[in-house]
């Protein structure tokens, strides 16, 4: 296996190269008008890349939950898929959990906002 250095070597150059992946994904999504739909999509890219996992279920090393339910699922060397599923719901739930209440108040000041400033949001929509 590895020692701690090169351990850690891997896991920064896979955090560089999932923030890079990351990042086109939010200017894919960025092509989409709708914050509605663009925050969630990229919130759930960046569960789905930064989510780790233990390798074993009582071993001290860490995975990307992702990679190792892909390794686990298509070549079949472990028994993991279960729990890996679990903790990425569970990620995924708590990270949707708490950018509902933060969509819901945007919402809300936008929609206050455009209630107290309507003359401000009609030249935007006659040069469209």
């Amino acid at each position: 296996m590895f020692n701690e250095a090169e351990y850690q070597t891997v896991w920064w150059i896979y955090l560089a190269t999932a923030a890079g992946c990351w990042l086109v994904w939010w200017k894919l999504t960025a092509l989409t008008r709708w914050w509605l739909i663009r925050e969630p999509l990229c919130l759930a890219m960046a569960v789905l890349l930064f989510t780790p996992v233990s390798v074993e279920a009582d071993g001290t090393w860490m995975a990307p939950a992702t990679l190792i339910y892909l390794l686990d699922t298509f070549l079949s060397t472990g028994e993991n898929q279960s729990r890996v599923l679990g903790e990425l719901s569970l990620v995924m739930t708590l990270a949707f959990a708490c950018y509902v209440p933060v969509a819901a108040v945007r919402l809300a000041v936008q929609r206050w906002w455009r209630r107290r400033h309507p003359q401000e949001d009609e030249p935007a929509a006659a040069d469209a």
